[in-house]
Order: C-alpha cells, then structure tokens, then sequence
C-alpha cells in the first residue's frame, strides 16, 4: 500500500505551465515570487562556480520577461496572465492537464498563485511522472524538485484549509 507524505486535494487556482528547455534545467529552482532575489541564488551553497554562467544567463532571461511584462500590464512574472485551472495538489506533486505534449522525466515550469491571504505567486518546479493523453489535452502529473520547506509548508497549509473545508 503507498503511503503519501502529504495530504492531496483538488483546487482550482490560477496556474501556467511551460516545458524547460533540458540544456538549461540544471538552473533552475523553485521560489515565492516575492522573495527571489539574486542574493537568494548566491548564497544557496549548493551551486558550482561553473554553474554561475548558466544561472547568470537565466537571471538576464528573467529581468527581460519581467521587463516586458511591466512595460506591457504593470504585473511582474507574467502572473497576470494565468488562468484558472482545477489541479490536483500536494507539498510533493501535482498533477493537471497541459495543453503541450510532455514526456516523463521531463522539467516543467509552474506559475501559481494560492488563493490564501494574502496571495501566495510560486515559481516551482516539477519532474514528470506520469502522462496521460485526454481530450482536452495531456493530464501529467509531476513531483515537485529543488522547492524549500517554506513553499512545501504554504502549499500544505493551503491543501489543509481546503480538506478542512469540505
């Protein structure tokens, strides 16, 4: 019998998907919106001196999306654009339907937003698991990678709020 670490739900919350592009997954790491900072990144003491150019390269790919977003909607990270989607939820894994094709062991990109107060914008990133093709799409469900007990923690609190509500 498999045991979950964490309680699992359905939400409907606001949520992007992307697929990273696999020569560049190595730099990438799950935050708050909110919080991230270069400073953050220097100091994680788990990344090689030659990763810095890599995680350089993806820093100036931020501030670029994060530019054209405020020149465009006056909303950083693209947030604004998110639509709501139902989602299976846990601390460990998601799952959900993704418009684009993907394979397990695959990297995606998450943007989400928790409706709690005050609202919780997540960067995370998850691993493919499992892919199935649907309908309306493809429904994959994937494991959270690199995320910090924090975010682990508000996305518990949340899943718990919701268990406790129905």
């Amino acid at each position: 019998m498999e045991r979950r670490t964490y309680p699992r739900a359905e939400a409907y919350v606001k949520v992007g998907v992307r697929l990273l592009p696999f020569e560049r997954q190595s730099a990438y790491f799950s935050e708050i919106s909110e919080a991230a900072s270069a400073a953050d990144m220097a100091n994680s003491g788990s990344k090689e001196v030659a990763e810095l150019p890599e995680l350089l390269a993806d820093l100036q790919e931020r501030a670029y999306s994060l530019g054209r977003v405020l020149d465009s909607a006056g909303n950083a990270d693209g947030f604004h654009a998110l639509r709501y989607k139902q989602i299976n939820l846990s601390g460990s894994g998601v799952r959900l339907l993704c418009d684009t094709k993907c394979n397990v062991k695959d990297l995606i990109e998450l943007r989400m937003i928790l409706p709690v107060q005050p609202p919780v914008p997540i960067f995370i990133y998850g691993e493919v698991v499992r892919v199935m093709e649907t309908e309306d799409g493809y429904a994959a469900a994937a494991e959270f990678i690199a995320v910090s007990d924090e975010i682990r923690r508000d996305i518990a609190q949340f899943v718990s709020a919701l268990l406790d509500a129905t």
